[in-house]
């Protein structure tokens, strides 16, 4: 299994080892590591280094993150792509948050994330999108960039938006969260094409039952995955080989 959303940019060698055995054990061999700014990219990139066999990086300024930038930011995000471009499988996490009022206003986050993915499609890589309350815009604004291949991680919009999300051929990643009892992703998976759904801890975030409440690990996503194929009725093995085959085009450089 591939754990296509991870924060693990605070770990430690000895615990990041920890982290991919645990993962290995569970059964997830392959785990995208996302950044949510330059320092932070450096380090997704440094720890690919040291543990190639399973992890990936992602690299990119997520919206909390775009307060306070410095002047040459894009330049550097590229500079920082172009010389580790093949350690690099996608541009994110980048996005738009309009529910939560400790973000920087959108007009602050507007213009990061644009750049952002206008430096996507011209590396011809995927975007991972964090787009709260502003789903469909985000989507609208991939297209109109010409994105082509689009995450938006940890899935939380509406039916209106997941539509529009798919239609324009973006992949929809789905959290722990479609294991908590009252939440709407439970009816709204089955809206999910089978060939654009991924899955994801985001790990350190969103534990899946029975784990809620607790710190999330890689090694947990075999909990999210169970509860999908029991709500889409499908065997678990089958749904593991769409799953990895759906990543593997959705991040043609993860392997």
């Amino acid at each position: 299994m591939i754990d296509t959303h991870t924060h693990l940019y605070d770990r430690s060698d000895d615990e990041l080892k920890t982290v991919i055995a645990d993962a290995v054990n569970a059964g997830v061999d392959t785990i995208i590591n996302t950044a949510v700014s330059i320092p932070t990219a450096k380090i997704v990139l440094d720890q690919y280094k040291r543990f190639p066999q399973n992890l990936r990086a992602a690299i990119g300024i997520s919206p909390f993150d775009t307060n306070n930038l410095a002047d040459d930011w894009d330049g550097e995000l590229t500079e920082l792509y172009q010389s580790q471009n093949q350690k690099i499988v996608a541009i994110g996490e980048i996005g738009l948050d309009g529910t939560n009022p400790t973000y920087p206003p959108i007009e602050v986050q507007m213009p990061v994330f644009t750049r952002q993915l206008e430096i996507a499609a011209a590396s011809n890589l995927p975007a991972v999108i964090h787009s709260r309350g502003i789903e469909k815009r985000a989507a609208e604004i991939c297209r109109d960039i010409g994105v082509k291949k689009a995450v938006f991680h940890c899935f939380t919009g509406d039916a209106a938006s997941l539509e529009y999300i798919v239609n324009n051929g973006y992949y929809i990643s789905i959290s722990g969260i479609v294991t908590y009892k009252n939440s709407h992703l439970r009816e709204l998976i089955h809206s999910v094409p089978i060939d654009k759904l991924l899955i994801e801890t985001d790990t350190p975030y969103l534990s899946p039952a029975p784990h809620r409440g607790k710190p999330n690990q890689p090694s947990f996503l075999p909990h999210t995955a169970k509860e999908i194929a029991k709500l889409l009725n499908i065997n678990e093995p089958e749904l593991t080989a769409k799953l990895k085959k759906n990543t593997s085009a959705a991040f043609p450089n993860i392997y």
